[in-house]
């Protein structure tokens, strides 16, 4: 069965169309307070996957929902973060880099106030260039409402041992003019083979090295029961926490053609440290779960009815500032 978790409500479609056509957004008078250099008493954090490079047609088991409409994707990653009044975006499987891509959208849909850094990584087959006619190149995006003063980014995948794919999966951390916290986000090969555990462990290191508090966003394609990942539950918070039987908040979907079977897992979390001197730092956790495409992979089958076969995570994390 899947886990009931709270949704993120939906941006009417006028919204969104206004979004769009105007390329930013005017916050209001009931909204953020205008950018500036003071830290944020709390960090509201979305991070997403939103399989944006994806290939494969519908029916194929690399098929992603509005893979050739990127600027619907970025169009709808800024209603969102509009609407849970959020100060951190961080993406994975996003194309940045380059005019038309969906770094270059989103940025201009989140409008003046916003910085936006973009790490590439390489797919199997070594290429980093996103394929069938998207701009760019593949990999992970963190987006603030201040100024990004630095961004430390490296390649967290060993090499494969039997050198046959060419994959970089980078980490990358951002500095925000007078943020106490950095930023960080990542996506972790899945499976089970050896490599995973010293990507981890290359990750947990590459942000502790920020020595100061850190948010570490991404898709980890484990549910953070997984033994894989002890090292970060040991060092940091999580959203979603895992329950008693090791397993959290449905985070994306999967068909099983064979079976024709849904399949639902815990892939996507969001590791934050905890303040000193503040009790229980996270006011909000939750999955937007009517963001993802639940619909059966088949060929022929009706339109998709989420933005990427992964759901947005967010968190209130209060700092303490």
């Amino acid at each position: 069965m899947r886990a009931t978790v709270r949704g993120v409500t939906l941006t009417g479609a006028a919204l969104l169309a206004v979004v769009v056509a105007a390329g930013a957004w005017v916050w209001s008078s009931g909204g953020a307070d205008a950018p500036s250099a003071s830290p944020p008493k709390t960090l509201r954090v979305i991070t997403w996957n939103i399989c944006g490079e994806a290939g494969g047609e519908r029916g194929q088991s690399g098929y992603c929902p509005l893979r050739d409409r990127p600027e619907k994707k970025a169009g709808r990653i800024a209603a969102l973060a509009r609407e849970r009044d959020a100060n951190v975006i961080t993406l994975q499987e996003v194309c940045g880099g380059a005019p038309g891509s969906h770094v270059a959208l989103l940025r201009a849909a989140l409008g003046p106030g916003w910085s936006v850094r973009h790490a590439e990584g390489a797919r199997p087959d070594g290429e980093t260039r996103c394929r069938d006619g998207l701009s760019g190149d593949l990999g992970v995006a963190v987006a603030v409402r201040g100024e990004i003063v630095r961004a430390r980014s490296e390649n967290a995948l060993p090499p494969d041992p039997q050198g046959v794919s060419g994959q970089t999966l980078p980490v990358l951390c951002v500095r925000v003019e007078g943020w106490t916290y950095t930023p960080c986000t990542t996506h972790v090969l899945p499976g089970e083979e050896p490599r995973v555990r010293e990507q981890i462990a290359a990750v947990r290191a590459f942000v502790r090295a920020e020595d100061r508090p850190a948010v570490l966003t991404g898709d980890f394609n484990r549910n953070a029961g997984a033994p894989q990942l002890a090292p970060l539950v040991s060092s940091y918070a999580v959203c979603p926490a895992a329950d008693g039987s090791g397993r959290g908040a449905v985070t994306y979907h999967a068909w099983d053609p064979e079976k024709r079977a849904h399949r639902f897992h815990e892939l996507d979390h969001i590791f934050f440290d905890s303040p000193p001197g503040v009790r229980d730092p996270l006011v909000d956790c939750g999955v937007g779960e009517d963001l993802m495409d639940t619909t059966p992979n088949e060929p022929g089958g009706p339109g998709p009815d989420g933005y990427s076969d992964h759901a947005p995570v967010y968190a209130d994390i209060r700092t303490g500032s």
